[in-house]
């Protein structure tokens, strides 16, 4: 032991590089294990929390430092070692068998210490972490930032060398798609699951967004300080509370009630994300991209006056694609389904779209500005609609049949003769 404890600046040296490892492995782990949700609470966090919010804008470069870091502090830590080692094995006291003791040991606190520690650490609290090393990592990435540009050339060069002829594969057709499905499985209800997603990706492409959006009246809007009694009421339809400005008017972020944790439950206002602005006439693929660009959660609908009619959330836009419903239609339940009835007509809620009812009846898609078909019987009768209230929709009639505080229905019946002769006897 007396011959190790000779050793003590280089222990010391190597403690200090086994803590500057740990530091590293735990950095690097904090940061990539942070969701969407947690970096958008760290830019939240004040300076140090926009520090490490910034490294991680440019992901690549941040874990190449790490990784250069970290295999320089290594490669120093296991020369030290080799070197007390080789010092052990030549000394009288000490030997060839307590030289292998000591690296082998050196060898399992640096793994224990510097990787399966921090690490395990890291990932428990990922956001106060990464607040903590945000200032000492961009310190040690300025440093090691000149060398970076070498190494990245260096990656290219082997890349190349040992892959010459990779190359993207081509674009992927939906009839490969579709082929791909009947010859992957046999299995009849997978293979009716796999279809039903891949015709809500197609409908995505022509489904506009006053489609698919929850209407205001349907939102739960709140304004700063929450009232608790908003809470006491259950989760919203739409899963989401609206904040809106002072005036009630605009909506200027949303709460994600579904998705917090029960820590989160003290500071709800803290959970607020901003959302984005889309046209009424914006296609839902658009949107979901724009999502996922901006990564945000919801996208509050805007008319051609400049007035937010609607709210659509990623939730919804998923939910469509992977089961056919979602948004209006799941606050509607089966009231939003279109029934048929006897004689070509049918029967639907009146938050049913005008689209879906043109598409079911077989009628040119009409651009209309009114998105549901309670909008566009208001808009033709100038009033909101009323039991008896009648609209025409090319060769049909469009009747409301019932009413409540909330909603009407509605029945769309194809104008025969006799009602055309009717119609020209009363006048």
């Amino acid at each position: 032991m007396s011959a190790i404890i000779e050793h003590w600046p280089s222990l010391l040296a190597m403690s200090a590089l086994m803590l500057l490892s740990a530091f590293f492995s735990g950095s690097e782990a904090a940061l990539f294990s942070l969701h969407a949700t947690d970096r958008r609470r760290l830019a939240r966090g004040g300076t140090a929390g926009r520090l490490a919010a910034n490294l991680l804008n440019d992901s690549e470069r941040l874990l190449s430092a790490v990784l250069f870091w970290n295999l320089l502090i290594n490669m120093t830590y296991f020369g030290l070692a080799s070197i007390i080692g080789g010092k052990l094995e030549s000394s009288p006291e000490a030997g060839s068998s307590i030289a292998v003791a000591f690296t082998i040991l050196s060898l399992l606190m640096l793994i224990f210490f510097s990787e399966m520690l921090p690490k395990s650490i890291a990932v428990l609290a990922p956001v106060p972490i990464s607040m903590f090393v945000g200032a000492p990592l961009a310190l040690a990435l300025r440093i090691v930032g000149p060398l970076l540009p070498l190494v990245k050339v260096a990656n290219l060069a082997a890349s190349r060398l040992i892959w010459p002829t990779f190359e993207p594969e081509a674009e992927i057709d939906l009839s490969d798609i579709e082929r791909a499905i009947e010859l992957g499985t046999d299995d009849a209800v997978l293979r009716r699951r796999e279809r039903l997603v891949l015709r809500g990706l197609v409908e995505m492409a022509d489904m506009r967004v006053d489609e698919l959006m929850w209407p205001r009246s349907k939102l739960t809007l709140i304004s700063l300080p929450l009232d608790r009694g908003v809470l006491a009421r259950g989760i919203p339809a739409s899963g989401y509370l609206m904040v809106t400005s002072g005036d009630g008017e605009m909506i200027l972020s949303a709460i994600g009630i579904r998705m917090l944790r029960p820590s989160q439950m003290d500071d709800i206002p803290g959970a607020a994300e901003p959302v984005i602005y889309v046209g009424w006439s914006a296609r839902v693929s658009q949107v979901l991209d724009l999502l996922q660009k901006e990564d945000r959660s919801v996208a509050i609908v805007v008319n051609e006056f400049g007035e937010e009619i609607g709210a659509l959330t990623n939730d919804d836009i998923m939910r469509r694609i992977l089961t056919g419903h979602g948004g209006r239609d799941e606050e509607a339940g089966e009231g939003a389904a279109i029934q048929p009835l006897e004689e070509g007509g049918c029967r639907f809620a009146g938050s049913v779209s005008v689209r879906s009812l043109a598409k079911f009846l077989g009628l040119d898609v009409p651009e209309e500005r009114t998105a549901t078909v309670a909008g566009f019987i208001q808009r033709h009768n100038e009033r909101r609609p009323r039991l008896g209230d009648i609209a025409p929709l090319e060769h049909y009639e469009l009747t409301v049949v019932a009413q409540d505080d909330d909603s009407v229905i509605i029945e769309a019946r194809p104008i025969t003769n006799t009602d055309v002769l009717l119609n020209e006897g009363d006048s």
